[in-house]
């Protein structure tokens, strides 16, 4: 679990690089280069406090992250290096498991519509497509995020 006023270095320097290394060719190099790890820390600090995360590590060294708020997954990334060894889907089962704790029969996401990757492992672990929307980029507004929902009851 990640804790506030402890982890959102960690979390902010882990999103930039997961980012950097997803996101080439999917979304435009000025918003990657824009990157910031001290801004992204602060957004973090915020966000430890409106919701709950989970940091997977290996060695010592932190890999991947999930945080939940409400029945939203709103982020889960986990570096390429450790993808594909079961890291996304133990965070993503954290995630579930706290939205279940707190009463909610399903859960949801939002994933960028281009992030192949990504889309077939949330359709893989039981995600059902369910509606399209610009992520909001003013810049930018053809850029668009896929929502998947997913049963909990099961």
């Amino acid at each position: 679990m990640a804790w506030p006023d402890q982890d959102e270095g960690l979390i902010a320097s882990l999103k930039v690089a997961c980012w950097r290394e997803t996101y080439p060719g999917m979304l435009p190099q000025p918003i990657l280069d824009g990157l910031d790890v001290g801004r992204s820390k602060r957004e973090w600090a915020k966000g430890l406090s409106h919701g709950i995360a989970w940091i997977a590590e290996q060695s010592g060294e932190g890999v991947g992250f999930g945080h939940v708020r409400g029945d939203e997954v709103t982020t889960l990334y986990v570096r390429k290096a450790d993808q594909c060894h079961g890291v996304g889907a133990a965070l993503l089962g954290h995630c579930f498991d706290e939205i279940s704790c707190m009463g909610h029969r399903t859960a949801h996401l939002w994933v960028l519509e281009e992030n192949a990757v990504a889309r077939r492992f949330y359709e893989h672990m039981g995600g059902n497509f369910n509606g399209r929307r610009s992520v909001g980029f003013a810049r930018w507004p053809n850029i668009k995020e896929v929502r998947y929902d997913f049963r909990l009851d099961d």
